[in-house]
């Protein structure tokens, strides 16, 4: 068990200290500019509000939560543990490596190197995905407190990652096609990746009854509604833009609260 011990540290560890880190840099011009100005310099029209950034706290402090947990249960060393044991040991040093592709993608987008920041994000839900299924959240049966921490933390970090990946690349296809944010395709390629990204989120939320995944999702589009909304009212297909975004956000809360009560149902015939 020493091993897993150490490993449950080494998750708190460096989870705590890459938030720290994000939070630092976002809030504060280190290179230069704060993170939200660069995003804003390279904009699209899935560009998020500023106060849709705090979503990462929100994420902080629940890895940080959820690893805190662990080291506490897994000190016991009972047979109960056992399998979360076997989860953890399995996931090795698969966080350690994942905050570290996160922590690499903002410092690369805050120097403006876009397309090594995009392939490091890339990297970064690679490994998240890794971590999705070493620590099973596709399992919606297991009523261990341990196990809906896990879910809801991994779930929100995922759904708001898989936003991110779209509003860091389509101002990477404006940068290698030489063209204006606001051109034609930019607004074509940000529909492309809304329909086909809110499809896959439905998808793992349903089958998995996970509205964690769909909260960090909705979060992201509700984000790009209001900064379209206040910033970008002069510019092409922003109506059409107001009205996709206002279409995903009815049907993802819808879909949040009826997952919400189909699990609060399920709680409590658990009971």
């Amino acid at each position: 068990m020493r091993s897993v011990h150490r490993i449950a540290f080494q998750n708190l560890l460096f989870i705590t200290i890459n938030f720290l880190w994000i939070i630092l840099i976002d809030n504060n011009k280190i290179y230069g500019s704060t993170m939200y100005e660069i995003f804003d310099k390279h904009w699209s029209y899935l560009t998020p509000h500023v106060f849709t950034f705090n979503i990462w706290k929100v994420i902080s402090l629940l890895l940080v939560l959820t690893a805190i947990m662990y080291c506490i249960i897994l000190q016991r060393e009972e047979e109960e543990n056992s399998l979360l044991a076997e989860q953890l040991d399995r996931s090795g040093n698969w966080m350690l490596i994942n905050q570290l592709f996160l922590g690499l993608s903002m410092v690369l987008k805050l120097n403006e190197h876009l397309t090594l920041a995009f392939i490091c994000s890339l990297a970064t839900y690679y490994t998240l995905n890794k971590l999705n299924y070493m620590f099973k959240i596709r399992e919606s049966h297991n009523p261990a407190f341990i196990h809906i921490l896990t879910r809801t933390s991994l779930g929100i970090y995922s759904g708001w990652f898989i936003y991110i990946l779209g509003y860091n690349g389509i101002p990477l296809i404006n940068i290698l096609l030489g063209i204006e944010p606001t051109h034609a395709i930019t607004f074509y390629a940000s529909i492309l990746y809304l329909i086909l990204s809110f499809g896959y989120i439905m998808y793992k939320s349903i089958l998995c009854r996970l509205p964690a995944v769909l909260i960090g999702y909705t979060i992201g589009v509700l984000g790009a509604y209001y900064y379209n909304l206040s910033h970008v009212l002069d510019r092409p297909y922003t109506v059409y833009m107001h009205y996709t975004l206002l279409v995903i956000l009815t049907v993802a809360t819808a879909t949040i609260i009826y997952l919400l009560i189909q699990k609060g149902k399920d709680l409590f015939l658990a009971d």
